[in-house]
């Protein structure tokens, strides 16, 4: 891979991945520097690359274990913490403190149950895309799926009037 096309992937993927980084993080910062850091290790290790699927998929994986490290080394935030100005810069404005609510009890999912949520939900993968991604089989993630949305509608039923 040469620099130029280096160059188009990061043009065609640094928003997508930047997404992705910031509904794990919730934090701009923190999202840049890990989209960064996913570009440069795919450039870095562009030699273990093999062509077998999307390069999407690949960024995908760099990406999660990034935010999987990242979240390892962060203590979550209580919802009192979360400020009112977090969030996605491109997206419309919460309608009510629901937006809140919702981010703390995906903040409080384990972190494979909240990737395989995003990865499905936010990005649109499928059950077989997400497994590829995230190294596992198809039923884990329909597992992983199944009780994140359990637990998700608990978390939300406790803090919803």
């Amino acid at each position: 891979m040469q620099q130029d096309e280096l160059e188009a992937l990061v043009l065609a993927h640094y928003d997508t991945i930047y997404g992705y980084c910031w509904r794990h993080t919730g934090g701009q910062e923190v999202a840049r520097d890990l989209t960064q850091t996913t570009f440069l290790r795919f450039w870095q290790h562009r030699d273990r690359y093999v062509h077998t699927g999307r390069e999407l998929n690949y960024l995908y994986t760099i990406a999660g274990n990034l935010c999987k490290d990242w979240c390892k080394r962060k203590k979550p935030l209580a919802l009192e913490d979360l400020p009112e100005t977090r969030r996605d810069p491109g997206a419309p404005p919460p309608d009510s403190d629901t937006a809140l609510l919702v981010r703390a009890a995906l903040a409080a999912l384990p972190f494979a149950q909240r990737d395989a949520l995003l990865l499905y939900y936010d990005r649109g993968f499928t059950a077989p895309e997400i497994a590829a991604i995230t190294h596992t089989t198809v039923p884990v993630v329909r597992y992983r799926l199944q009780r994140a949305k359990r637990r998700l509608r608990e978390l939300l039923k406790e803090e919803l009037p």
